[in-house]
């Protein structure tokens, strides 16, 4: 997610942002606002697909603008003045973080989605309101905000990379030519797309454990001649982050042993023809009877491991 940027220019039509954190043209950044604070009747989570370019040769900062023309997708209701728009609340990522979120929101705002309640609408007529409408929330709030969904994915993330055989899969800002690939497998990001379901998984157990935490700090038990009232939603909470845990340790284990060196080393390979057979061989040392996972070379470098 792009956290250093300015906004040079706010009209009624969009809004033009620059950055130093993008350092190439025609990258595809994707931008969301949160409306669970935002506009009332505004379509659920607005997004554009912009493009950056270069105001001036040399220039050290990229810049790009959301308006009407890329919303993302096309179909989504036009905006009918940006200046409304909390520029706090809008949110700069990849195609893959965007992907991920929106996934992720799928599973977790489900209810919500299936079930809105928009509450009571007022108009000016009965008294409250300035010649237009006052809305008063339902009781089907967003869970989390985008801000706090976007951290639980780059946890994920990095709980999956730091899971032996340790990788850096990062994201990556695409072309526009890369961004518009539609086979995920082919796609030339940097998160294969076989990550993708594992990392949604960490993400909602990370949700589950917050939200967890604050059901703690709000449940309590009354009694009152003899009727006792219990509001505790913890263990609801709690049996399903098991559940998605134990999965997910399992879905840790398969997927990341598809990033493990299986297929050994020769004479003739590395690091046999770099560092010499008997930095190889030390590197293929077993310690207390097991296979040593970190490197054993008395050189700077690490040689493949078989297994």
């Amino acid at each position: 997610m792009v956290r250093l940027y300015s906004i040079p220019s706010r009209t009624s039509t969009g809004i033009v942002f620059r950055t130093e954190e993008l350092s190439e043209e025609n990258l595809v950044p994707y931008v969301m606002y949160d409306t669970s604070t935002g506009i009332v009747g505004a379509s659920d989570y607005i997004a554009w697909r912009p493009k950056t370019y270069r105001t001036s040769t040399g220039d050290t900062q990229l810049t790009f603008a959301i308006n009407n023309s890329n919303l993302y997708p096309g179909y989504t209701t036009a905006v009918a003045n940006y200046n409304v728009i909390d520029p706090r609340l809008l949110y700069i990522m990849t195609y893959d973080e965007y992907m991920l979120l929106k996934n992720l929101l799928i599973r977790i705002d489900m209810v919500r989605r299936r079930y809105p309640n928009p509450g009571t609408v007022i108009n000016d007529t009965d008294g409250i309101g300035d010649g237009g409408a006052v809305s008063f929330a339902g009781g089907w709030e967003k869970k989390f905000s985008v801000e706090e969904l976007i951290s639980f994915i780059e946890g994920s993330l990095v709980e999956v990379n730091i899971h032996p055989p340790a990788t850096w899969f990062y994201w990556r800002y695409l072309s526009e030519d890369e961004d518009k690939q539609t086979n995920p497998y082919m796609a030339r990001n940097r998160i294969p797309y076989k990550l993708s379901d594992l990392i949604v998984q960490g993400a909602m157990i990370r949700a589950l454990i917050s939200w967890g935490i604050l059901e703690v700090d709000v449940n309590f038990s009354t009694s009152d001649s003899g009727l006792s009232l219990t509001y505790d939603r913890v263990g609801h909470v709690s049996g399903w982050t098991d559940k998605l845990l134990a999965e997910f340790k399992a879905q840790k284990d398969f997927i990341k042993y598809d990033c493990v060196n299986s297929y050994g080393v020769a004479v003739g390979t590395l690091p046999f023809s770099s560092m010499g057979i008997f930095d190889a061989v030390a590197n293929m040392a077993s310690q207390s009877g097991v296979l040593g996972m970190s490197t054993l070379l008395s050189g700077i470098s690490s040689g493949n491991m078989p297994l």
